[in-house]
């Protein structure tokens, strides 16, 4: 019994951040975006499409980025889970202040969900399905 509750406690301080870098690597992801998981239930939960972060690396149409929720522990942010696939549909960025009510070096990224990553997907075991998305319409 005490085997089993180490497990389940070692299972819940996991963090996924080293995990999901790896796996972005592998399959030429933008990249991971650890966001809080007020921010991360809004996307899945409330249909958001759109977040604010800190301006990353340069985002194209159809970069596909991982969003996973994370926490603040002992000034590192921990990924608490594998998150979600997205794919990139615009970004707004505000380097000097061009967008009023936002903070300079942040940006508004617009994204489409495209799954939910699990062990099985990650470690390989099951093909993450293929997503073609449209063109967007402003660029119609």
């Amino acid at each position: 019994m005490k085997k089993l509750h180490r497990n389940i406690k070692a299972k819940l301080n996991r963090d996924y951040s080293k995990i999901l870098h790896q796996f972005c690597n592998e399959k030429n992801y933008s990249g991971v975006l650890l966001v809080d998981y007020g921010t991360y239930d809004d996307l899945l939960y409330k249909n958001e499409t759109n977040i604010i972060a800190p301006i990353p690396q340069q985002l194209n149409y159809q970069d596909k980025i991982i969003v996973a929720p994370s926490v603040n522990e002992h000034n590192t942010t921990v990924a608490l889970e594998y998150g979600s696939l997205f794919a990139v549909i615009h970004m707004l960025e505000n380097q000097h202040g061009e967008i009023e009510e936002l903070e300079p070096g942040y940006s508004i990224i617009t994204i489409n969900y495209l799954c939910q990553l699990t062990d099985d997907i990650v470690n390989g075991k099951q093909e993450q399905l293929r997503f073609i998305l449209p063109p967007p319409k402003n660029l119609q």
